[in-house]
């Protein structure tokens, strides 16, 4: 059964036939408060009829009625239930029944006491008097054995082991218990949850700053504007300036990584131009070239068209005329066009590249 310390409301269970007829006396593991335990409810009432009808049954029959309205008992008898005054006992000699509250009749501790136990005569299981107490060795369920200290007032152990009370020497245990490995449990997860964040957050953090799928920083070496070129050549192309110019590796499907430049040609010439054309170079780091590619501008690809197509896919799509004509016509002073150059196989000797204007036409 399940029983509570009035005190601190500490809940233990407590077996049931550990519990005398009359109550034990049990201390609070917890706060050390000592209470009495009552057993399940008893029909008090079955037995109280019981002790009536023996009662009726020892008494002398009474004499036969005058009148009909004459009482059933005798004159001025009693029965124990009457309020106004208590009953004569029943018993010769004086014999107390088991609810008088006068005072305590004196004898021997209840027989339903555990064995080994017994009272101090003269005094009832429940008298609160110390008594010394004395000691005895148990073995329990397991085979171990322990030490308790009997309370011979109430004919039960008090403390085991001199730590814990009588409810844990009962095999009772505290309901807090639980609630302790759940806190401890929750307290786990979270660690485990808060270390899985960091590794994410770490992994995804190196993936923004060392991005592999670029493989290094060619730096630009400008429009090479300076290299030697016929004087017609470079009267056509000398107010076409190149802007946003960048390079970088990404993964294609099917041919590995990828080298593009891509950037924009401005006419700052003050006629319109058209059929812009640039030249993309590549350098290792003595200045020599690794290769070359020569495009209309016009024309660039999404990074995912770079990435899923073929190289013959790419190079149709770069070349193709429609983007001529659509951005690389009739540009007027001012206005833009955007070139993208792909190198498949790359050399790893890649060290510079370079990009210059060749060519630009007036509209006709």
């Amino acid at each position: 059964m399940i029983v509570a310390c009035p005190n601190c409301q500490s809940k233990y269970n407590l077996p049931e036939e550990k519990i005398a007829p009359t109550g034990s006396k049990v201390r609070c593991a917890r706060c050390k408060h000592v209470f009495t335990v009552m057993p399940p409810g008893k029909d008090f009432d079955k037995e109280l009829g019981d002790l009536n009808a023996a009662e009726a049954a020892a008494r002398p029959a009474p004499a036969a009625p005058a009148a009909p309205e004459a009482p059933a008992t005798a004159p001025g008898k009693k029965l124990p239930w009457d309020d106004d005054e208590p009953a004569a006992p029943a018993a010769a000699g004086g014999k107390k029944l088991p609810w008088d509250d006068d005072e305590p009749a004196a004898g021997p501790a209840d027989d339903d006491d555990l064995p080994g136990f017994s009272a101090t005569a003269g005094k009832s299981p429940f008298d609160d008097e110390p008594v010394a107490p004395s000691t005895r060795t148990d073995v329990d369920d397991d085979g171990g054995s322990f030490s308790a200290s009997l309370d011979a007032a109430s004919g039960h152990e008090a403390k085991i082991g001199g730590e814990d009370d009588f409810l844990n020497s009962l095999g009772g245990a505290s309901l807090d218990a639980p609630a302790k490995d759940a806190g401890a449990a929750k307290k786990k997860k979270l660690i485990i949850l808060g270390v899985s964040l960091a590794v994410v957050a770490a992994l995804v953090a190196a993936l923004f700053v060392f991005k592999p799928w670029t493989k290094m920083n060619i730096p630009f070496l400008g429009s090479l504007s300076g290299e030697k070129q016929g004087e017609e050549k470079i009267d056509k192309v000398k107010d076409i300036a190149l802007r946003n110019v960048r390079q970088y590796y990404i993964p294609n499907e099917k041919a590995g990584n990828v080298f593009v430049v891509e950037g924009k040609a401005v006419n700052n010439f003050a006629t319109p131009k058209e059929r812009i054309k640039v030249e993309i170079t590549l350098f290792d780091e003595k200045g020599q070239v690794l290769a070359s590619k020569q495009l209309l501008c016009g024309n660039t690809l999404s990074q995912f068209q770079l990435q899923v197509q073929s190289e013959e896919e790419i190079n149709a799509s770069l070349s193709s005329e429609v983007g001529i004509l659509t951005s690389n016509t009739f540009l007027k002073t001012g206005m833009d066009t955007p070139f993208m150059a792909v190198f498949f196989k790359p050399p790893d000797a890649v060290k510079e590249f370079g990009v210059k204007v060749i060519d630009a036409l007036d509209p006709k």
